[in-house]
């Protein structure tokens, strides 16, 4: 970190910043240009203070604005200081939520966009899959049917949730996937794959359904794969509540 106070910086709209904002401005390019990465732990306060060239009211300021965006963790005291962390899905969800909710957004829309984006990703991964990611996505599936041979709902959901987070975080494409990752958080506030899965012919159909994606993808036809997962998410989507057209709510 370069020393000297921090220069005075300007939003948007070019209105200053506040000088606990500008610390927070500084610090979060940095993280963004990988100067400082997850695990890195920030200077003592004291060190921050001396190095801008503020009071420790404004350095804690500008670190309370970074550990509520969960980019640092912060512990306390004269000798503590802050750690950079990468920032948590469900922290980001949280800030979309609020979002969502304050536009009135529907449960329905909430899944709209997820049949938009995860069959997509699941076409993606068929047309550039490796042995690997047929294999990974096997596993997946055989300890779905295993949960589902015992009727076991718990392992089920967590087996049937796996398979759609590998779907994602194996296509090939960060964005998509990351926003395909809060959609899928979000929805978990409404409904669990455990839920849906209230009796034996639905636990069969569904393993049915995944062994189908995997020979999709192993085969490489992207077109098919994403056609079979959008049927499955909208089955899904159907039974998963009677009032999807109400404003969602999670706050």
């Amino acid at each position: 970190m370069a020393d000297g106070p921090v220069s005075e910086l300007r939003d948007t709209n070019g209105e200053s910043l506040k000088s606990g904002e500008q610390v927070a401005r500084d610090l979060r390019s940095r993280i963004a240009r990988g100067e400082l990465q997850p695990g890195d732990r920030l200077p003592p306060e004291d060190e921050l203070m001396t190095r801008l060239g503020l009071a420790r009211t404004t350095v804690r300021e500008g670190l309370r604005i970074l550990e509520s965006q969960g980019l640092i963790e912060v512990r306390r005291g004269r000798q503590g200081g802050g750690r950079v962390t990468h920032p948590k899905v469900d922290h980001l969800a949280q800030a979309l939520a609020l979002t969502l909710q304050l536009q009135r957004v529907t449960y329905a829309d909430l899944d709209a966009a997820s049949q938009l984006i995860e069959p997509a990703l699941a076409g993606r991964l068929a047309d550039h899959h490796t042995d690997e990611d047929v294999a990974a996505l096997s596993a997946v599936v055989d300890r779905a049917a295993a949960a589902a041979r015992n009727f076991d709902r718990q392992a089920f959901g967590a087996a049937a949730t796996e398979l759609h987070e590998a779907v994602v975080a194996r296509a090939g494409n960060t964005t998509l996937a990351t926003i395909s990752r809060l959609l899928h958080e979000l929805r978990a506030e409404y409904y669990s794959w455990a839920s849906l899965a209230s009796d034996q012919a639905r636990f069969d159909r569904a393993v049915r359904s995944y062994r189908k994606l995997v020979r999709l993808v192993e085969q490489g036809d992207g077109v098919a794969a994403e056609a079979h997962w959008r049927a499955q998410l909208a089955y899904i989507s159907k039974y998963s509540r009677a009032d999807v057209d109400r404003p969602i709510r999670f706050i």
